[in-house]
């Protein structure tokens, strides 16, 4: 396939010193190589441009017969819609210190439970200035895939997601609690408001639910209710990533659904998962994660049936990793979480409505802009379309949210500026 402007610099050298850096070969000879997407199926609109796999046959001195090695790498665009993004944004930066400082030290962090766990994949190179390539080890290699995110994960898909995120969280609680100030860089995520001109999809989407509620068979009274959401949705949801869970923080993944989890069986049996893209961490109420997660990446008979033991097996690791951990501040209860899911359960009906039916279907000029600061005014979004699609799921989710009094944040805050002006002088 022809080298991109992107992967201009793949040659032969870059390749020996990849491999004799990693695995320590000598005398490594590259027979050939070839360089060709890695996610052009995947739901990421930024994906589609910077991501690559490169694909190695080489000998060397311990291989001295043809070998194959894989790698993949994420290349900062050079042409394309999102370049001037790009260079503003600093989304880059942010992952190589994940992948090269925060992850090491979280996998350092849980080895003291006495294993190692992997958290992501393995860090081969990045360059440093300007830091524009990542290249990362090719997991399909070692047996990983990424689910369909159509169909949504099963519950034991969905149960070793969250179990592997207690992991993630518990991991950076603890760094926290020994310096505040651990992840300095990541004290921003999508809902920020700095951020608010570059969000106003959430709030237009659901304008436009409201708009479509005949169509759509929603009934009137949910109708009313949704035609009052727009207005806070911003605030709302600002509120819930500057929450946190009774003085309890983590460093939340920020983009944390299907396609940036990957699974391994053995067999029939599932044995693990691991995480991928970075580029949106962000400190705060673990709600962050799990909202988006429970909105975007379970299958809908799954959230039906398992939505709640799904939150309890989350806080059960958590709980039980930080105990082992030796964590010294107190730890949030179930039920104080469970509380906080429902106090800022505005943020489940804002992702259930403007994240969950873009992030089920295969498309990838259908992903909402969880990266602000990737946010292009000229991505377009076959809004209704997709509304239309996953119609069914929206209605039973807004009566389902309806029953638990989830819809009425919009219709309070109209009685309180209601009767303020009434007793205003």
């Amino acid at each position: 396939m022809p080298k991109t402007a992107e992967t201009k610099f793949v040659n032969s050298l870059f390749l020996t010193n990849l491999i004799q850096t990693q695995y320590g070969e000598s005398e490594v000879k590259i027979k050939a190589y070839d360089v060709e997407p890695a996610s052009a199926d995947i739901n990421d609109p930024y994906a589609r441009s910077s991501m690559n796999r490169i694909l190695i046959k080489y000998t060397s001195k311990e291989n001295p017969t043809d070998a194959v090695i894989t790698f993949v790498a994420k290349i900062k665009p050079t042409e394309g819609p999102l370049v001037e993004q790009f260079k503003k944004a600093d989304v880059f930066e942010k992952e190589i210190l994940m992948y090269k400082s925060v992850l090491p030290s979280m996998v350092t962090m849980i080895s003291k439970l006495g294993s190692v766990i992997e958290l992501a994949p393995q860090l081969i190179y990045s360059s440093e200035t300007p830091s524009d390539l990542v290249v990362l080890e090719d997991l399909t290699a070692r047996g990983y895939s990424v689910e369909n995110q159509t169909l949504g994960l099963s519950y034991d898909q969905s149960k070793m997601a969250v179990e592997k995120l207690a992991f993630f969280h518990a991991a950076s609680a603890m760094m926290l609690s020994e310096n505040g100030q651990a992840f300095p860089k990541f004290a921003k995520g999508t809902f920020h408001t700095e951020h608010k001109d570059k969000l106003s999809y959430f709030p237009d989407t659901i304008r436009l639910l409201a708009e479509m509620a005949s169509e759509l068979e929603i009934d009137q009274p949910l109708a009313d209710k949704l035609r009052k959401l727009p207005e806070k949705t911003l605030q709302k949801a600002v509120e819930a990533y500057e929450s946190d869970l009774k003085g309890f923080k983590v460093l939340n993944h920020g983009d944390f659904w299907t396609n940036n989890i990957l699974f391994k069986y053995q067999g029939n049996e599932l044995v693990d998962a691991i995480f991928v893209d970075f580029q949106n961490c962000v400190v705060g109420s673990p709600i962050i994660d799990l909202v988006y997660f429970l909105a975007a990446s379970p299958a809908h008979e799954v959230l039906e049936k398992h939505r709640d033991e799904l939150v309890y097996v989350y806080h059960e690791t958590l709980v039980l990793l930080l105990q082992k951990l030796g964590y010294m501040k107190p730890v949030p209860s179930l039920l104080e979480l469970q509380v906080v899911l429902l106090k800022h359960g505005s943020l489940q009906v804002i992702y259930a409505l403007t994240v969950s039916p873009f992030m089920r279907t295969k498309d990838a000029h259908n992903t909402p802009p969880m990266q602000p600061t990737l946010h292009s005014v000229n991505q377009s979004t076959n809004v209704k379309q997709i509304l239309r699609a996953h119609s069914p799921n929206i209605v039973a989710q807004l009566k389902a949210y309806e029953r638990v009094g989830l819809l009425d944040w919009g219709a309070n805050e109209s009685k309180i500026k209601g009767l303020m002006s009434r007793f205003q002088r």
